[in-house]
């Protein structure tokens, strides 16, 4: 399978991981980040790089332009720790923006040329949102709030023939989580798993790729959890 896919987020881990996999098999890459670094992920697997903002309503305009889609990942994702009480409504708000709003923006502003192509959507949430964190909380409800959001869009988008699916990983090995728990704390998640395994960014993309795949043709409004069997969805 071939074709254009973009990339939301394509300048973090998963998303260049991303990048790389769809472009070895001949898709045409849109890397979408707010982030500079997306020109070099973009250009590495020579791709086009849109430096935006996705979780500012603006980014619809520059999707628009991209043409036929047909496949459309949304990866954003930032998870700052903090506690009930230093999570001010400013922060609560901040995270929404950026973890449930974003995702519905990319979709909205690529919605007619995933129409086009029959294509298929998969939104990045997380098994944060199935088991909830005390110093997660904004992070838990925005990221289930794209349970909820992929669910509906499966119905809006099904009789044009375009699926929407969501993988929520579990705590994943990068470098950001690396820095944002400590090693006590991921032996702790890792202890919960039902297989003794550590989480890589393989695991997603390759879950991403299956379910934006035709093997996946009668999948839709989904929610796949990758995170070695804590939480039984």
């Amino acid at each position: 399978m071939t074709g254009t896919v973009v990339i939301a987020g394509g300048a973090g881990e998963i998303g260049r991981a991303l990048a790389v996999s769809y472009a070895a098999d001949g898709f045409a890459v849109h890397v979408v980040d707010r982030s500079d670094a997306a020109t070099d992920v973009a250009a590495s697997v020579g791709g086009t790089a849109h430096i935006a903002d996705v979780s500012d309503p603006a980014v619809t305009g520059i999707l628009t332009g991209i043409g036929g889609v047909d496949v459309l990942v949304n990866a954003v994702g930032v998870w700052p720790t903090m506690s009930l009480d230093d999570l001010s409504p400013e922060a609560w708000s901040s995270s929404m923006r950026v973890n449930l709003d974003s995702g519905y923006f990319v979709v909205w502003g690529c919605r007619d040329a995933l129409r086009a192509r029959r294509g298929a959507v998969v939104n990045l949430t997380s098994a944060i949102a199935l088991k909830g964190h005390p110093q997660m909380i904004h992070y838990a409800a925005a990221k289930a709030g794209v349970i909820g959001m992929t669910r509906s869009l499966a119905l809006a988008l099904g009789p044009d023939g375009v699926r929407v699916n969501a993988v929520a990983p579990g705590l994943i090995t990068t470098e950001r989580n690396a820095a944002v728990w400590t090693d006590e704390q991921r032996a702790a998640f890792r202890s919960t798993r039902a297989l003794p395994i550590d989480l890589t960014v393989a695991d997603v993309v390759e879950t991403v790729r299956f379910l934006s795949s035709p093997a996946a043709r009668a999948i839709t409004g989904q929610t796949v959890v990758v995170d070695g069997g804590t939480v039984l969805h």
